[in-house]
């Protein structure tokens, strides 16, 4: 998602500002750059079927629906009853810029990008590679794999590890509502957001480690 981000989507530029640019107050990301329209994009360019699913009033429809067609004769061509195929897309976001530190990160790295180059634009990339142009995913996906794992000194961290981290945070630590967490993530389904409300590893070894000083008591 970083990856498609405009100077536009966080800050405004013009002599007008005494930086020469103002730093958003809400982070809007529009629906082609999130997650869901990119992985079709990547996928294919049309919508693949991997199932069909009816409920049941729905199936007992088709199912009188053939048997008229089967008694008059008809030829039956099964995918004329099957469902239209759901095309999957991303999502706008709106994510409000309210971490002090990320902002003071924004205005240094947008004061540096301004005294390279004057003339910068709102919608040139935010996030440059060594060679001064637009990261590829695949560049981009690698480099956070090493910054992750060189951070946590884990190995199997991800691109995907802070996002799982956030979410973990505030179910668990904070105790947020899980349709807050739900809109903050992104997700279309609260049943996505569930899986991220399963007991960490860390709190499972807590409880039985408690039970087990429990029974010693008795």
């Amino acid at each position: 998602m970083a990856l498609y981000i405009r100077i536009r989507e966080v800050a405004d530029i013009g002599p007008q500002y005494p930086l020469g640019y103002k730093i958003k107050d809400v982070l809007i990301l529009p629906k082609n750059f999130t997650k869901g329209a990119r992985a079709t994009k990547r996928l294919s360019t049309e919508p693949q079927r991997t199932s069909v699913r009816f409920n049941l009033a729905k199936f007992e429809k088709i199912v009188r629906q053939i048997e008229k067609l089967a008694q008059s004769g008809t030829e039956i061509n099964p995918e004329d009853f099957y469902p239209e195929i759901k095309k999957k897309g991303g999502k706008t976001r709106e994510l409000p810029l309210v971490d002090i530190a990320l902002r003071k990160s924004i205005e240094r790295y947008l004061d540096f990008r301004l005294l390279e180059n004057p003339q910068l634009k709102v919608n040139h990339p935010l996030i440059l590679s060594q060679k001064g142009s637009a990261y590829s995913p695949n560049t981009l996906e690698d480099h956070m794999r090493t910054m992750l794992r060189d951070w946590t000194g884990i190995d199997r961290a991800s691109s995907h590890s802070g996002r799982r981290s956030l979410a973990t945070k505030l179910l668990h630590e904070q105790g947020e509502h899980l349709k807050t967490v739900q809109q903050i993530l992104g997700h279309k389904d609260a049943a996505t957001t569930v899986i991220y409300h399963q007991l960490p590893e860390s709190e499972i070894k807590k409880v039985l480690k408690k039970a087990g000083k429990a029974f010693d008591k008795d």
